[in-house]
């Protein structure tokens, strides 16, 4: 142990001593650039003779002095850098927490890694090898300021037909009116684009919800209350995403009972599954997985929509999201 902490308190040592001599080289050359500057400045009065042209020849020399010693600075406080360990960047992504302006460590970022004593900053997540998590200098708490108002999500789930996208959007707009930045990321709506490429197997539903849950994160960091629509019908899905938002993610269970849904059937998707024109529907020939323990549960069979969506506004309000 000894020898491990001497060998870093040498590397700091080295760090600063290279700091320092960096710093005095710039300086000195800094110095010579600005005198040129004054000599030019002087001799332009005067025309284009011959002090101007030796004026502009010794600018143009500590000019390239300054590039030469910044880049040798570069350098040489990279290497520093590296040997002393504590000094260098961090290998990981940021954690999650409302005074960081990055949406953190979750599943989907997977765990940073790097081989043994590389003095790398860069990381495997997933498939995706050689990157960083680029910090932004604008914090979470400047922009949910900014908009006084607090990022978070309500996921709404519920069956085909039960109401969800309409609550949604009433809510949207209620909350447009009141001054609120609210968005609104639908199903159908993310799987013109986003999702296009997926289709209703287990394996797609489960990479189309774990989509939704990261966009609705980046959209939460930036402050924005983001409502998600969609019927997410398996608990540990909807699960994953819980554990991937924290405290942002609010589930909100629109229950309605399926003969109501299949009565309404707004988009016709009840009657085709009954012609056989649509397997593996939700509710019908594949399992809806209901929440356990939703934040809110809305009892939508005779409900009006505006009078839901009031109430998922006073929650927010109740929660504190409304306001900084």
């Amino acid at each position: 142990r000894t020898s491990v902490s001497e060998g870093r308190a040498g590397a700091g040592g080295a760090w600063h001593r290279t700091q320092r001599a960096t710093m005095a080289t710039c300086a000195g050359v800094s110095r010579r650039l600005a005198g040129g500057l004054h000599a030019l400045l002087s001799q332009a009065s005067f025309g284009s003779g011959p002090g101007f042209a030796a004026a502009s020849r010794s600018l143009a020399k500590s000019r390239g002095d300054l590039g030469l010693a910044l880049a040798t600075a570069t350098t040489t406080t990279t290497t520093a850098t590296a040997s002393a360990g504590p000094r260098g960047t961090s290998h990981a992504p940021p954690s999650s927490g409302r005074d960081e302006g990055s949406p953190g460590t979750s599943r989907a970022y997977g765990s940073a890694r790097t081989e043994k004593d590389s003095a790398s900053t860069t990381y495997d997540v997933g498939c995706s090898s050689n990157i960083r998590w680029h910090e932004s200098p604008v914090t979470r708490d400047a922009r949910e300021r900014q908009l006084d108002q607090r990022g978070c999500v309500l996921w709404m789930t519920g069956l085909s037909g039960s109401g969800k996208s309409t609550v949604a959007f009433t809510l949207e707009h209620l909350l447009q009116e009141k001054g609120k930045v609210c968005y609104v990321l639908d199903g159908d709506n993310v799987r013109h684009g986003l999702c296009k490429d997926l289709g209703f197997t287990r394996e797609s539903r489960e990479e189309n919800i774990r989509r939704m849950g990261e966009v609705a994160k980046l959209m939460a960091n930036a402050g924005i209350v983001t409502v998600v629509s969609i019927i997410s019908p398996f608990a540990e899905d909807r699960d994953r995403v819980r554990s991937s938002l924290g405290a942002d993610f609010h589930e909100v269970y629109v229950k309605v009972p399926l003969s109501v849904c299949e009565e309404r059937d707004p988009k016709g998707l009840y009657r085709k599954v009954r012609e056989g024109k649509i397997k593996g529907f939700t509710g019908v020939d594949s399992p809806y997985e209901a929440p356990r323990s939703p934040e809110v549960t809305l009892e939508a069979a005779t409900g009006e929509p505006a009078d839901m969506a009031k109430e998922l506004y006073e929650y927010l309000e109740e929660k504190g999201l409304l306001k900084f």
